[in-house]
């Protein structure tokens, strides 16, 4: 009878390993809760190359565009696939800022939390020939009218593109409430309107308006970063530079369905965790003007905790919460 049991016990502590790990066995599904350009967009194609390139994932790995509604469309989608591995989200600042301002019915909570991966800062660009030539004349024009220029951001009111543009016009003594703004679905779509002259000005990701910047069709006037960025964009100063005690950043995560196993996490902390050391990874943060900011799945829930506090403060401020 001993020898029976001790043979159960060695089976079952043979079979508990294996019933712990967890692997996709179908294709990868990541939701990019915009439209194809922009930063969200990028951030799932890069990740979607990477795991591929690398092979650190069996099974294809798709991206698929969810754009509208300020991204309630990618969640709904994202929330119809509850405790599946196969299905992630790119988490931005709407995933939070929404649900403080009512948008939609929940938040990161309703969600797992895979990763934080990178902090990006946020330039202002105006067409070449725009008479506003920095910050300052930026500053001086809103001051004398704030609805004299009409800004386009993504992918919505309250969003980082919105909120970052907010928090440094406010810093500047700008009457917010008064700004003119205009909705566009991607940082591709909002720069593609300031170059067709629908709006004036743009506050969006460097690497949306790079190709332009270089090529001499828009100038940029401030970015809000604590410090100058590399490349490129080197030239560009800070809003701090300028006069203006601000800076703010937005950010990009992953997010799974609700109801994800314990193993399917683990899972996904090693391939992530891999993904960030690879140097394609180390290049396109480099290419793109992202700063580097990995975070586990725990490390992840503890900076969208914390996130969402600062925009509950910054909404609430605002008037929009």
């Amino acid at each position: 009878m001993r020898g029976a049991a001790i043979t159960l016990i060695v089976f079952l502590g043979a079979a508990l390993p294996a019933q712990a790990q967890w692997k996709p066995d179908r294709p990868i599904e990541i939701v990019a809760p915009s439209g194809p350009g922009g930063t969200t967009d990028r951030t799932a194609r890069v990740i979607a190359r990477i795991l591929a390139t690398h092979k650190l994932v069996d099974v294809p790995v798709n991206v698929v565009n969810k754009p509208g509604g300020s991204g309630t469309i990618g969640l709904n989608y994202l929330n119809q696939h509850p405790g599946n591995g196969h299905y992630m989200v790119i988490a931005t600042t709407g995933s939070i800022s929404n649900h403080i301002m009512g948008v939609i019915p929940y938040n990161h909570n309703d969600f797992t939390s895979l990763a934080m991966l990178f902090d990006e800062y946020l330039a202002v660009a105006v067409r070449a020939d725009s008479p506003l030539k920095g910050g300052t004349d930026l500053v001086s024009r809103l001051k004398q009218s704030p609805d004299a220029v009409s800004f386009g951001v993504s992918t919505s009111i309250g969003g980082a593109n919105h909120t970052t543009l907010m928090v440094c016009l406010r810093a500047a003594g700008i009457d917010i409430k008064r700004l003119k703004t205009a909705v566009f679905p991607g940082g591709a779509a909002s720069t593609a309107a300031l170059l067709g002259g629908h709006v004036d000005a743009i506050n969006t990701a460097p690497g949306n308006m790079s190709e332009h910047f270089k090529a001499g069709k828009l100038r940029t006037l401030a970015i809000s970063a604590p410090k100058r960025i590399g490349g490129a964009f080197s030239t560009v100063p800070t809003w701090r530079e300028q006069g203006v005690p601000a800076d703010a950043a937005s950010w990009r995560g992953l997010m799974g369905p609700k109801g994800m196993t314990a193993a399917q996490v683990a899972y996904w902390d090693r391939v992530l965790a891999a993904m960030v050391k690879t140097d394609d990874w180390k290049k396109d943060l480099v290419d793109n003007y992202w700063d580097e900011g990995y975070a586990d799945s725990r490390g992840a829930k503890k900076r969208l905790d914390e996130e969402y506090a600062e925009y509950k403060a910054i909404l609430t401020e605002l008037g929009a919460a």
